[in-house]
């Protein structure tokens, strides 16, 4: 079984041994040495690095996974207390195809390192092990409650430090998660992080783990959850793993085969030789199931994390692809992942989480955040039927349908369908909102967005009129000359939409920069787009007139609602679509719980609109966007037989409670 104690360095005093498993890497065929210098003196061309064998020894588990560990270690090293230092190793043994030539990999990386630099140096040093102090009431907060806000932290305010001065603002904002994009080492800075090289490293650019400790126990000192973006499905080509076995083994297209002399079993004990986005981890390996497991533990444990969104996951490598000829077309149906992998995965994570205080329901359930990206599949990711633990799912489709009516302007039934969950998918896939592990009922709802980091903004599809413009993706800056309120109706729609609201950085200001697409994928994950906060305040600021751009107000308010309004959670047969005015450009829908009763009344069109509401319940109606609207009105509902006419501002919209 893998064990992370096993692996990586070991302080003891102020000596380190460094340690690693290498299967079917043994001292008959192979020597293993570990490259050593401090940090300070890495560019000084008169002090080189000091080398040290590693040998082989035997663990009290020999096995990790079906191969065996074949765990290396250095003797200890005693290094100066002051001092950082990089290190890297390296393999030399006979070449894969020349079997009397010796042959040396690149200079490799440790795949247990907690700490790295620049990228793809593993850092050690000496120094007294720091107490994780964290908010020991905190409480991740119910699932129904949650309002995403999903952050690349170099764009929005450059490192984990940076995010903590901003926690003022998210909480104004209405914020109780953050869901981060990929934070562990790459290569390269100017790279969104989905190409991982550790797996175990918070980035250093980033503020290494020292900073994103302090990030979690802000957050949770202010009762925001933070869950993490992560990359299991492919690894960039300089992950140690690849980069170590490359001149001695050739990557498998399978993890075991029979021929005249038995079974063999992949040499490498996570990558494979198929690729997509990066060489792929093979999930047919209970050596890749086991580290990916223990990377799970080991965030929630270590760094207290709340939750994961996994990237990717119909790119999950588990069971044998079909080709045609010689090509493999991943996306067809045919090549869709088992989701065996994920499951066990997920299901082991959610058992381990219910040990921490944290993620403790009353019922003994857990609290824990598990979102899958397998973008238009959440009716069934979210199922009983896929006896998983995930509770969340990437539902693109919601901003294809907003990105077709800005477009397109195609209004139909599309969008209302989305907003509620009123698709025939949710039906023959038999999602009910719930679902059970072991003796556990839990919530699993779809995760709602109209932006997101891989998507051009709303803003500059409508400014731009059109998703990509080849001629450049920079758009006209500044919101002087952009109509930021034709945001406002999908503002309204996305927080009152059935499921849990996601928020990309930046769009409550209208931020408007495009991602090239299709085809332009190196384009869309490289460079670095900072958020315009400038954007936060009005254009044009009237004398005696808030300064705040209108847009973040009314999401501030929204998300209050949201919070505050019990029918605004309720169950996917809790809402109804009233009216659709093709012409009008007009919906009407009704949400409810047991308790109360919500109508929201959307305008998309560029003029005021007068719709006829079929509110069907006498008494009193309040707009809980009169507060921030001059045209503000209680509406008198005496015969819930009749409708009432109710105006409506362009680009606007009403959320009418009963009262």
């Amino acid at each position: 079984m893998f064990n992370i104690n096993e692996v990586g360095p070991k302080i003891t005093g102020n000596n380190v041994e460094f340690r690693l498993y290498l299967p079917n890497i043994t001292p008959d065929r192979f020597q293993v040495r570990v490259y050593l210098i401090s940090k300070e003196d890495q560019f000084n061309k008169i002090v080189p690095s000091s080398s040290f064998e590693l040998n082989q020894v035997a663990t009290p588990d020999a096995k990790w996974g079906d191969l065996n560990k074949d765990q290396w270690v250095s003797q200890p090293i005693s290094l100066d207390p002051q001092k950082t230092y990089l290190y890297r190793f390296e393999i030399t043994g006979l070449s894969k195809h020349n079997s009397a030539k010796t042959v040396s990999s690149l200079y490799f990386g440790d795949p247990f390192a907690k700490d790295t630099a620049d990228g793809i140096f593993s850092v050690v040093k000496i120094e007294q092990p720091q107490t994780f102090t964290d908010n020991s009431t905190f409480k991740i907060p119910n699932l129904k409650d949650a309002i995403i806000y999903e952050i690349d932290v170099a764009e929005f305010n450059q490192n984990f430090e940076g995010i903590v001065t901003r926690i003022p603002y998210l909480k104004s904002l209405g914020i109780n998660v953050i869901e981060l994009m990929p934070i562990t080492s790459v290569d390269e800075p100017s790279q969104w992080g989905y190409m991982p090289v550790f797996y175990f490293a918070p980035e250093e650019r980033y503020g290494g783990s020292d900073g994103l400790r302090k990030l979690v126990k802000a957050c949770h000192d202010n009762e925001i959850a933070i869950i993490l973006d992560v990359v299991y499905a492919h690894t960039a080509n300089v992950f140690p793993y690849q980069i170590a076995y490359e001149p001695f083994f050739d990557l498998w297209e399978d993890n075991e085969y029979k021929d005249s002399n038995g079974i063999h079993r992949s040499p490498n004990p996570l990558v494979s030789a198929y690729s997509n986005f990066g060489h792929k981890n093979d999930f047919r390996m209970k050596s890749t199931q086991e580290f990916f497991a223990a990377v799970n533990r080991f965030w929630i444990e270590e760094y207290h994390i709340d939750g994961f969104r996994y990237d990717h996951v119909n790119g999950y490598l588990d069971r044998k692809p079909l080709k045609d000829g010689n090509n493999i077309d991943w996306y067809s149906p045919q090549n869709r992942p088992t989701f065996k992998s994920l499951r066990d995965l997920t299901n082991q994570t959610y058992e381990f989480s219910k040990s921490f205080s944290r993620f403790q329901n009353s019922d003994g359930s857990s609290r824990i955040i598990q979102i899958a990206e397998d973008l238009g599949e959440s009716a069934y990711q979210l199922s009983p039927i896929a006896h998983n633990a995930i509770n969340g799912c990437w539902e693109k489709t919601l901003h294809n349908v907003v990105k077709n009516l800005i477009l397109d302007r195609n209004f139909d039934e599309a969008l209302p369908n989305e907003l509620l969950a009123q698709d025939a998918r949710w039906q023959t896939q038999h999602y009910t909102g719930k679902k059970t592990i072991g003796s556990d009922q839990i919530d699993a709802l779809p995760i709602q967005y109209i932006e997101s980091h891989d998507e051009s903004r709303l803003m500059y599809l409508i400014g731009k009129h059109k998703e990509w413009d080849e001629t450049g993706y920079e758009f006209d800056h500044g919101l002087q000359n952009q109509a930021w309120w034709k945001l406002q109706p999908y503002a309204i729609a996305l927080l009152t939409s059935f499921g849990i609201p996601m928020l990309w950085a930046g769009q409550e200001f209208a931020e408007n920069y495009g991602i090239p697409v299709p085809g332009g994928f190196q384009a869309r994950v490289r460079g670095e787009r900072p958020l315009h906060w400038d954007y936060f305040y009005k254009p044009q600021p009237e004398q005696d007139q808030p300064i705040v751009l209108p847009l973040v107000t009314l999401y501030r308010h929204l998300c209050q609602i949201r919070s505050e309004r019990s029918a605004l959670k309720g169950d996917i047969n809790q809402s109804k679509l009233e009216v659709l005015d093709r012409q009008k450009q007009v919906i009407v829908y009704r949400r409810w719980d047991t308790t109360e009763t919500i109508i929201v009344i959307l305008n998309f069109s560029d003029s005021e609109q007068e719709i006829s509401v079929p509110f069907g319940k006498t008494g009193e109606w309040n707009d809980l966007l009169g507060e921030t609207n001059e045209d503000f009105k209680k509406v008198r509902v005496d015969d819930p037989r009749l409708s009432v006419k109710i105006k409506v501002n362009s680009n606007f919209g009403r959320i009418y409670r009963h009262l």
